[in-house]
């Protein structure tokens, strides 16, 4: 294959990687803006009440999901038994909102418990909210799945911008009202139902069919890959949501609104791996028996793009923290280690591929039972001893024994690494930059320390910054000469 091959083929790539990312950049401008109004005008303690009940909102969508939803993806192409795309759809479709709606059942028989852990008090509303959440994030999850798997960009775009302002400045509306959680969490349901039915207005004539299939053969297949990706979900949940579970018993629901706070600011990194992980997938299950040199040169690509964008945001720390309320800003202490869970997901994505291509889909659950199992261990003895930032430190080692381990699980079924002491160097100076940012004082020394470690990651990933660097010169002379056509 020429140079030229190549070069079409990394530009055909990026064109379409951006096209699904520019969403997630949007999403991030309106989560940028929004931040230090909703910092300001909700206390830590009801930005800790909200925080809680999306956890929830969560905990009840990977069951009710049952792993279907990876199964749609996968199967998209090559559905069983040669069913359609829309019979594919609406099937996996009514069985999530099968359990959805037996979940439902079950969040109103124990609506008293369930609303004291999310607010401190009983709230049969907040009960309410949690169930019809449930089912409007399904259907909003399944539109927007069919919409990135027929490469839609636009209307793929549309749907998470839209969900990005219902999240975020919603609540903003309420908090000049009432700054109030159990408010917020209502304009929260209330623009989960409005999308909902705009969803179904735009896509279901593309999307769903009204004869389903649940033949023996096409349900045995559907549960044969999205089954053994259960327990992953639970084991990936309960590792995002120790720490705020644990600080809640230990600490307070201040201390959840600050963590979660820092949480958020650490995830700009997600801008890279969403956008990613987006077009990932679906390009990896297409093309993998015939680019895998090509797949390669991602992994190197995108493990030197989020650990250089992890440590421009430690270098812009201070920056970021004047625009958030002064409460939250004890968060700048340990923000740095939460930027490794991000990032080793996003690594994890490249290196494990091997686990879903081989179907083995159960190895997973390995992976993410080590992760929640040093997550937990490390929370339980850090947190009593130095607090929220004991935390931080358990997610970041929890989530490089994990990165490890569907590495070495991953690479068996499909090599992606070509070099591994290359691949973990990076993760090494990322833990270091956490490391200086939470024990030096001294602010001049501190950042010559960072720099100091972002020069040695250019150094190590040269050929990448090189080939990146020629590359975007190359897309800018290529839209200038467009342009001038």
């Amino acid at each position: 294959m020429d140079n030229n091959t190549v070069n079409d083929a990394g530009k055909s790539f990026l064109k379409k990687l951006i096209g699904f990312s520019a969403a997630t950049w949007i999403s991030f401008a309106l989560s940028f803006i929004s931040s230090p109004i909703n910092t300001r005008l909700f206390a830590p303690e009801e930005m800790g009440k909200i925080n809680l009940f999306t956890t929830y909102l969560n905990m009840f969508l990977m069951f009710a999901y049952l792993g279907l939803d990876q199964a749609y993806v996968r199967f998209f192409y090559k559905p069983p038994d040669s069913i359609s795309k829309q019979k594919l759809f609406t099937t996996c479709l009514l069985m999530s909102e099968l359990v959805a709606g037996i979940l439902s059942i079950g969040i109103f028989l124990f609506w008293s418990p369930l609303s004291v852990a999310i607010s401190g008090t009983q709230s049969l509303i907040i009960a309410a909210f949690l169930a019809v959440s449930l089912i409007a994030n399904i259907v909003i999850r399944y539109f927007n799945l069919a919409a990135r798997m027929e490469s839609k960009a636009t209307l793929y775009s549309a749907q998470v911008i839209a969900l990005a302002i219902i999240n975020r400045f919603l609540i903003i509306v309420v908090a000049f009202w009432n700054p109030n959680h159990l408010y917020a969490i209502g304009a929260l349901t209330i623009g989960y139902l409005l999308m909902v039915f705009i969803l179904f207005i735009i896509q279901s004539k593309n999307c769903l069919t009204r004869s389903v299939s649940f033949s023996k053969n096409v349900t045995k297949t559907l549960f044969a890959f999205s089954l053994p990706l259960v327990p992953v979900t639970v084991l990936s949940w309960m590792n995002n949501s120790i720490a705020q579970l644990i600080i809640r018993n230990y600490v307070s629901f201040a201390a959840i609104g600050i963590y979660s706070n820092a949480v958020a600011i650490a995830s700009m990194v997600n801008l890279l791996q969403t956008g990613f992980n987006t077009y990932w997938s679906p390009f990896v299950y297409e093309h993998y028996e015939t680019k895998q040199s090509q797949i390669k040169k991602v992994h190197l690509l995108i493990t030197f793009c989020a650990s250089a964008l992890a440590l421009c945001i430690i270098l812009g720390q201070d920056v970021i923290y004047l625009l958030i309320g002064e409460k939250y800003r004890a968060g700048k202490e340990f923000f740095p280690f939460l930027l490794l869970s991000p990032i080793c997901y996003t690594i994890a994505e490249t290196t494990g591929v091997g686990i879903n291509l081989s179907k083995k889909t159960y190895l997973n659950i390995i992976t993410f039972a080590a992760n929640v199992g040093v997550n937990f261990l490390l929370c339980f003895l850090l947190l009593p001893r130095i607090g929220v930032t004991g935390a931080a430190i358990a997610s970041c080692v929890s989530a490089i024994v994990m990165l490890a381990i569907k590495t070495i699980l991953g690479e068996r079924y499909y090599s992606c690494i070509t070099s591994y002491p290359k691949t973990f160097s990076a993760i090494a100076i990322l833990v270091a930059a956490a490391v200086v940012n939470w024990l030096v004082a001294n602010v001049l020394l501190k950042y010559a320390l960072v720099a100091a470690l972002f020069i040695l990651l250019l150094v190590i990933y040269r050929k990448e910054a090189k080939y990146l660097f020629s590359f975007g010169i190359r897309l800018i002379r290529d839209f200038l000469k467009e342009r001038k056509k």
